[in-house]
């Protein structure tokens, strides 16, 4: 485009020299003899706008999408639940009851009444008086007016003048033209091929068995026997015989009769009526509308696809995520009302009257009269010794031995396996080449020249004078001076005097007496029974089954068509044009004359 640009450009020079050689010819040299001859036609070259239609191949994708079985097989577990037997003994204990005849001793107490003496010392209160000095101070107080000197310093102003510069500075504007060349650079648009890769990739599914062994326990139960030591401890009586008088009091009963007044209250029955105040009512059914729940719904606006230029791909781009309040439909309930009234009603009621009877009673007395005596009483005590007994018992206990054992697992995996692909594409870019232009670009300089100026000015300054000052200060003085003071007072102090006192003090003895007595007692003794049981233990057996699984796989192809695309190409035409002519073409100026424009398309 720029040869071609330039061949024209050299042209329309050749053309113009070539007129302007034919035109001094035409006159033989005359119009540079004589001023009267015609001036010569100048020409110069404009450029004239040219749109050419041309047609360039595209290309676009298409995209195509098919569905490819894929078979893979796939292990599955399987569950049976089975029951096998297990037999077990079971020890059970059975209880025989017998009896045993017990003898055992009961002490009863005695109770004796005696008296004892006691000593013990009062405290008797014994006043006396005395004499006690009672010692005081009290204080007196004395002034005395006392003069001091106090110095201090006061500061007193004095006045100096004194002369100070003072500084000012004025600017003077100073204006400067100049004139700088700018260079700027426009792009011009130049279109290249080029190869652009298209990668894809596909999976291929790989099978692979494994085995691996899966160690497990069973446990075995086995029966050992064992000794356990059985202790246990029997008592031994020793019987001693001892004799003591015992007082014994006996009591007579002495029945007398005697006579009471009794009244005794019966209840009647008594019936009556009465009206009381129900409330009920009754059951209505009305329809009720409920409004629907207002639920808050997302969706997406309709997406489009973009073109990448660069990829030539087409990307999909989903639309915004929007959401709004929608109302659900409403719906009709159907409510149970209690409407409730007031009824009054007469109820019949019975109520209990008492009724009260008085009657003589005779009734017996029984008072007992006590009788004291005293009688020899011989007695047995009972002292039990323990004997230690221990025999070896012979058990049995049931032991879990654990046994490790392996079994053979078999399973397969599925592996998907990435394969790449690659093909080159054609794709067309457009390289934008730079293009350096000149413009000189008068402007004009504004330089601002300081001038300093000083002068004198004269000021005052206050310096403080130090100046010292004597004060006389009255002040007064304190001083309290103690004085002491005594006198006599008399007091009454109590001291306690010990006395010595005996009392008689009544206590009662208890004595328990033993007494020997006789009771059958049941006893239980434990057999332990053996008995054999059967039972039936659930257990699950895993079982792997492979299954085929067909799915059917989308995949995108991609392929590429060609299209034929018409566009426009703007081409400048140069033209000569002679120099004062009203011409239809286009005057407008060689690119390179014309003045830079800028990024918008306006010029400078």
């Amino acid at each position: 485009m720029k040869l071609s640009t330039i061949a024209s450009a050299a042209l329309a020079v050749a053309a113009l020299a070539g007129f302007a050689t034919d035109a001094r010819a035409s006159h033989c040299g005359a119009c540079r003899l004589s001023s009267c001859c015609p001036a010569p036609v100048k020409y110069r070259v404009c450029y004239q706008t040219v749109y050419e239609d041309r047609t360039r191949v595209c290309y676009r994708p298409v995209y195509t999408t098919t569905f490819k079985e894929c078979r893979r097989a796939v292990c599955e577990k399987v569950y049976e639940q089975c029951e096998r037997e297990h037999r077990y003994t079971v020890c059970r204990p059975v209880w025989e009851t017998y009896d045993v005849v017990k003898e055992y001793t009961v002490c009863r107490p005695v109770y004796q009444q005696c008296f004892r003496e006691q000593r013990y010392t009062t405290y008797r209160t014994v006043q006396e008086q005395y004499q006690e000095p009672v010692r005081w101070t009290t204080y007196r107080t004395e002034l005395q007016h006392h003069v001091k000197e106090c110095k201090y310093t006061v500061q007193k102003p004095c006045w100096q003048e004194f002369q100070v510069p003072v500084y000012w500075t004025t600017h003077r504007t100073e204006i400067q033209k100049h004139v700088k060349e700018c260079r700027y650079t426009v792009q011009k648009p130049c279109w290249q091929e080029y190869q652009v890769p298209v990668r894809w990739t596909t999976c291929r599914t790989e099978y692979q068995n494994h085995e691996k062994l899966v160690p497990y326990t069973v446990y075995h139960r086995q029966t050992e026997q064992y000794q356990v030591p059985v202790r246990w401890t029997t008592y031994r009586p020793e019987y001693q015989q001892h004799v003591c008088e015992v007082p014994c009091v006996t009591y007579r009963t002495v029945t007398e009769e005697r006579e009471r007044i009794c009244k005794t209250v019966t209840m009647e029955k008594q019936c009556y009526e009465k009206e009381i105040r129900v409330k009920c009512g009754s059951w209505k059914t009305e329809s009720k509308f409920v409004p629907g729940a207002v639920v808050t719904k997302c969706y997406r606006t309709p997406g489009c696809w973009t073109f990448d230029p660069c990829t030539c791909r087409s990307h999909w781009c989903p639309g915004e995520k929007v959401s709004c309040e929608v109302q659900c439909p409403g719906r009709c309930v159907c409510e149970k009302v209690w409407c409730p009234h007031e009824e009054v009603r007469t109820v019949h009621c019975y109520r209990m009257v008492p009724k009260e009877e008085c009657h003589v009673q005779k009734y017996n007395v029984c008072r007992v009269v006590q009788e004291c005596s005293t009688r020899k009483h011989c007695y047995q005590t009972c002292r039990m010794v323990p004997e230690e007994h221990c025999k070896m018992v012979t058990c049995e206990r049931c032991v879990v031995v654990p046994e490790q054992k392996c079994r053979k697992v078999c399973w397969t995996t599925c592996r998907s396996v990435p394969e790449e692909h690659c093909k080159m594409v054609a794709c067309k870019k457009c390289v934008m080449v730079p293009q350096e232009c000149v413009q000189r670009i008068p402007y004009t300089t504004c330089r601002v020249i300081p001038e300093q100026h000083c002068k004198m000015v004269t000021q005052k300054k206050c310096i403080m004078v130090p100046q010292e000052c004597v004060q006389r200060i009255p002040y007064t003085t304190c001083r309290v001076v103690p004085e002491e003071h005594c006198k006599m007072v008399t007091k009454t102090r109590c001291h306690v005097v010990p006395e010595e006192k005996v009392c008689k003090i009544p206590y009662t003895t208890c004595r328990m007496v033993p007494e020997t007595k006789t009771c059958v007692q049941k006893c239980q003794k434990c057999r332990i029974v053996t008995e054999e049981k059967c039972c039936k233990i659930p257990y699950t057996v895993c079982k792997t089954v492979t299954k085929e699984i067909v799915t059917r796989v989308p995949v995108k192809t991609c392929t590429m068509e060609q299209y034929c695309e018409t566009y426009k190409v703007c081409r400048r035409v140069p033209m000569c044009v002679p120099i004062g002519c009203d011409a239809s073409i286009s005057s407008t100026p060689h690119e390179t004359l014309s003045p830079p424009r800028t990024k918008d398309g306006t010029k400078e």
